[in-house]
């Protein structure tokens, strides 16, 4: 249900709710960069496949081999093997422009990012609904770290998912309120670059 108000409070709540989740995460993320002399280390898939498939797509951007990719597997396509994980990222966009040796130092930082946003996008929904907009910023720092984003670090390439979700939801609501088919559509479109998997 989407409240009907006027709300005169300038404050810059969107900002608050980054805010939070971002330094929140820093407190959890950069002691644990300190201790591994600035990696983020996590656990199992996290250590062994994201980071390492994040290294090999960003060096094989860099270098102009989106062919055919003879590092992976027995060989496999470059773009169908790495747009579930990292293509359709604007955060891994990000590092394409930094060079391959400070790729994995960027996951730490890269990670508190996307929890930042994941509480906007969150905060940005939740405020069509609730009379103060300071309940909104508490419920996109609940979202950002709910359970499946905190459980699913090591699957990195989920946060983009969680991120385009709340804006899905904004979209439709924007939709049934004022019949503008352009939100939904740049939504859709958003999830389905981001990650095709999740889109589905």
């Amino acid at each position: 249900m989407v409240l009907n108000r006027i709300d005169h409070d300038k404050r810059p709540y969107s900002l608050y709710a980054f805010l939070w989740a971002f330094l929140l995460s820093a407190v959890l993320i950069v002691p644990v960069m300190i201790y591994d002399q600035g990696y983020f280390l996590y656990y199992g898939d996290f250590n062994v496949q994201q980071i390492p498939f994040y290294q090999l797509a960003h060096d094989s951007i860099q270098n102009g081999e989106m062919g055919w990719s003879h590092l992976t597997d027995l060989g496999a396509n470059f773009i169908g093997s790495y747009s579930f994980y990292v293509l359709g990222s604007p955060f891994f966009w990000l590092t394409v422009l930094l060079p391959c040796a400070w790729v994995p130092y960027c996951i730490g930082p890269l990670l508190m990012l996307k929890l930042g946003f994941a509480s906007l996008s969150a905060y940005i929904y939740i405020r069509r609904c609730v009379r103060h907009k300071r309940f909104a910023v508490i419920g996109g720092v609940l979202y950002a770290f709910s359970g499946f984003s905190v459980y699913n670090i090591f699957f990195f390439h989920f946060h983009e998912a969680i991120i385009v979700f709340p804006l899905l939801l904004a979209a439709l609501d924007e939709f049934h309120a004022t019949k503008r088919k352009g939100v939904v559509a740049l939504a859709v479109c958003a999830a389905a670059v981001v990650n095709y998997y999740f889109f589905f």
